[in-house]
């Protein structure tokens, strides 16, 4: 499912069942202020801290009972019920991630030329939320930071559509998307 026609939903999850089908999710992302610093410090080749360097970024998604509210001043303390139990958290972006241009990509639905993606996978072994809430959305924040607090900075925090919210089994495998788009002024 591509996004086009829907800038906002810059954000593709694409869940893998055991029989070979697949769904895919989209959601709205929203870059925080920290996220913003870090582009504009990225664009002038100087070195983010390291809190929040997002180039070396980790993912948390979150199955809270209702979407959060989403604000530019969020950190990790507005993440409403994290999966952040052993083997949820993605520490690591997948291989070549964060990237430009992911438009070779034709699973990432919001893939752009002037987009950066990034990507991450969960294995079978990595969440199960076939009995609790659904995941609802996520975030990402600085890998040096092994266990997110509250005050943990963010590049962006995110919602799926309602009602595209969604389980994932021990049988699924999660592949992540998260585009950011550079168009500011």
């Amino acid at each position: 499912m591509k996004s086009t026609g829907q800038p906002r939903l810059n954000v593709c999850a694409v869940l893998k069942h055991a029989d070979g089908s697949s769904e895919t999710f989209l959601g709205k992302n929203t870059v925080t202020n920290d996220g913003d610093k870090y582009y504009a410090i990225r664009g002038a080749a100087k070195t983010p801290a390291s809190n929040e360097n997002f180039a070396t970024p980790a993912c948390v998604l979150q199955n809270p009972s209702a979407q959060d509210t989403l604000t530019k001043a969020d950190a990790y303390q507005q993440v409403s019920n994290p999966l952040a139990a052993s083997g949820e958290i993605q520490g690591t972006a997948d291989a070549a991630y964060p990237k430009a241009d992911d438009t070779g990509n034709s699973e990432n639905g919001g893939a752009l030329v002037d987009a950066v993606t990034y990507k991450f996978s969960w294995t079978t072994a990595q969440i199960n939320t076939s009995s609790g809430q659904p995941i609802r959305g996520g975030c990402i924040f600085d890998v040096a930071v092994t266990s997110p607090v509250n005050a943990t900075k963010l590049l962006t925090h995110w919602n799926f559509d309602d009602p595209a919210f969604f389980h994932k089994t021990d049988t699924d495998t999660l592949t992540l998307y998260v585009n950011h788009r550079m168009n500011g002024t």
